[in-house]
Parts: structure tokens; C-alpha cells; sequence
């Protein structure tokens, strides 16, 4: 899934503990892993390797990292934006915040993996990796989907309130 499919779903599962921002990081976190296991679409990097066995120890600055980077970034802050945007009611808003940066943070640590293979980093990838969807689905419907998916999130933790 892309950054902003998991903050989306991260931020509306959060909106259910609007005053419980632990177990919002926890559903959050854990949530990265129950939609990664869904067939999905993956926008593709040029420089940045996060498939099994990456190694981006050598991975140097270049138009390519920039790119990456760009993309990574943008698809990031807007995930967060609209969380914020869909969930965030007075006094929710670090709660929806915490929700949406943690259902993002298990690629970070993929990346993180790809530099320091061990410890807890190496456990958490291997499920990672167990977990994901082996399928992948291409073109419009790739981005479709996940489009349909997270309105759907959206939808109903809107109605759940």
C-alpha cells in the first residue's frame, strides 16, 4: 500500500480512541501489516531498494534519491494531511496524528532494515515480509483500489462515531 493508504486507515482507526493515543499507535502500527497482506499496488523506486535482501548502504545522493525521496515525502505529508483533515475533531488532533505516523512507520523500518539487518529490525522485517501481499496489481486498478479502499475506512469509521 502506498504511504497515504496506511495513514488514512491509520488515522481512522485512531479516531476510535480519540483519548487513548497508546492504543491508537497500536492499532495504527498493527494495521500497516493487516492491509499490507491485501493484493495492492506499489508505486515503483529507482534507487531505493526495499525488497528482500535490499541493501541500501551504498546508496548515494543522486536525481534518482531525489526523486525517491520526493515521492516518498509528498505521498507521506499527504497521507497525514488527510487524516488530519477527515478525523481530527478539537482535542483529537496528536491522537489522529499519532494513529496515522505509526500505520507509516513499519516501511520506514523496512528502510531502516536495508541499513542495519539486525536485532529487532531483522524479526519485524521477516514478518514484514511473511505478512505482504506477494500479489501485485498494476495500473489504474492498483491505485483505484486503494483509492476504494481507504474511502471505504474512511467511511465507515465515520459512521462508527
Amino acid at each position: 500500500m502506498i504511504l497515504s493508504t496506511h495513514a488514512i486507515v491509520g488515522g481512522a482507526i485512531a479516531s476510535l480512541f480519540p483519548l487513548h493515543p497508546a492504543a491508537a499507535a497500536i492499532a495504527g502500527f498493527a494495521s500497516h501489516f493487516a492491509i499490507d497482506a491485501i493484493p495492492h499496488w506499489d508505486y515503483p523506486l529507482h534507487s531505493i531498494s526495499l525488497g528482500k535482501g535490499a541493501n541500501n548502504r551504498r546508496l548515494s545522493f543522486s536525481r534518482a534519491t531525489l526523486r525517491d525521496l520526493s515521492i516518498i515525502g509528498i505521498d507521506a505529508c499527504a497521507g497525514l494531511g488527510l487524516a488530519l483533515w477527515m478525523f481530527a475533531a478539537e482535542g483529537s488532533i496528536w491522537t489522529i496524528a499519532i494513529g496515522a505516523s505509526t500505520a507509516m512507520l513499519p516501511d520506514a523500518l523496512q528502510f531502516a532494515h536495508t541499513l542495519y539487518p539486525r536485532g529487532l529490525l531483522h524479526v519485524l522485517q521477516r514478518f514484514h515480509w511473511w505478512i505482504h501481499s506477494k500479489r501485485a496489481l498494476t495500473g489504474l486498478f492498483g491505485v483505484g483500489s486503494q483509492l476504494a479502499f481507504a474511502g471505504t475506512i474512511a467511511v465507515l469509521a465515520r459512521n462508527i462515531h
